[in-house]
């Protein structure tokens, strides 16, 4: 059986996934006996959108972090990714007339734990996704295409953090080179006759990646059959933030502003993981799919609130999930193991 992982987009609240994730790796070694195991080695594909993908290529990275590692990057980063100055707000017009956040915080810290390491240097296959916006298509990095298309599909990993997660109205679009291009500079191209990909977060056409996910393992092992793979899909808390009709009635352009992409994303997430039940609910294998979707309790529904005491709300709300929802845990443990 192959056995898949994808995880959702949604900014820092991306901390839920990230710790409940810790918990199984932990009970996967665990289980094992094995202390040096990295929940990637329990899965055959991993696939992510945004922070999900940030989480997927951080687990694939070839320096084998922890979970506990990861999560502990994700406490370190929340902070200084949304951050923003008096400066910024100001020229950007408060997010009016340009991104709220500037990018160099991600792409920083994403070049500092990834280095130069590239998607065809992952152990295992992988899909992460975002859009690109001047042939208005969408973009799969995947592992595989590196084995089609050689360095013209091979990407940095640092390069796939920044572009799947430059959500519109947060970040300015990714400018992501090929590694292909290392070739065409070493042989004096100008830089401005260097092709480059214009990337927008893949969240704006799947949030959840599941969907996706699962056509690439079809794509992958044809010969296994949707009843053969094991799908375990995480959102990042579910959002119950209410639009009541008195107020949805006067909004315009403005209004919409704010309201649009929440909704957007958790609509696109809740249509991907109906699919997929009744996908799996017509083939008789509705046990091989397992959403994971927390409660955000007390935390912020905004994928932005990266405050310390949010980033404990969301902490505390995985914490009640896992608390709460140990006999799925541990029903997952022994799937994977």
């Amino acid at each position: 059986m192959k056995k898949i992982l994808s995880i959702d987009g949604g900014g820092i609240r991306g901390i839920i996934p990230a710790a409940i994730f810790a918990n199984l790796e932990e009970r996967l070694k665990l289980a094992s006996g094995d202390r040096n195991l990295r929940l990637a080695d329990k899965f055959d594909l991993l696939a992510g959108t945004s922070t999900g993908g940030i989480l997927a290529v951080l687990y694939l990275s070839p320096k084998r972090y922890s979970a506990s590692q990861i999560l502990e990057f994700y406490r370190e980063l929340g902070p200084i990714l949304f951050h923003r100055g008096l400066g910024q707000r100001l020229k950007s017009g408060f997010g009016l007339f340009s991104s709220r956040y500037k990018e160099d915080a991600l792409y920083d810290f994403a070049k500092r734990i990834l280095g130069d390491a590239t998607i065809s240097e992952v152990a295992k296959d992988c899909l992460i996704t975002s859009y690109e916006m001047t042939s208005r298509k969408a973009l799969l990095f995947t592992r595989s295409d590196t084995g089609k298309y050689g360095t013209l599909a091979d990407y940095r990993l640092c390069d796939i953090v920044r572009a799947t997660s430059a959500a519109p109205t947060y970040f300015p679009p990714a400018k992501v080179y090929p590694i292909s291009s290392d070739l065409l500079r070493a042989d004096g191209v100008s830089e401005d006759n260097i092709p480059f990909r214009n990337l927008v977060d893949g969240g704006i056409y799947a949030n959840n990646p599941s969907m996706c996910a699962l056509v690439e393992a079809v794509k992958l092992w044809p010969e296994e059959g949707v009843r053969n793979f094991l799908m375990v899909s995480a959102g990042t808390g579910k959002a119950e933030r209410s639009y009541p009709y008195e107020r949805v009635r006067r909004f315009g352009y403005i209004g919409w502003l704010s309201p649009i992409l929440d909704i957007m994303l958790s609509s696109v997430a809740e249509t991907v993981d109906y699919q997929i039940k009744q996908l799996c609910k017509t083939l008789d294998c509705h046990g091989n799919y397992i959403r994971i979707e927390p409660s955000l309790l007390n935390a912020d529904v905004d994928m932005d609130r990266a405050t310390q005491r949010n980033i404990r709300d969301l902490a505390d709300a995985a914490q009640y999930f896992i608390d709460h929802n140990g006999d799925v845990l541990d029903k997952l443990t022994d799937s994977l193991i």
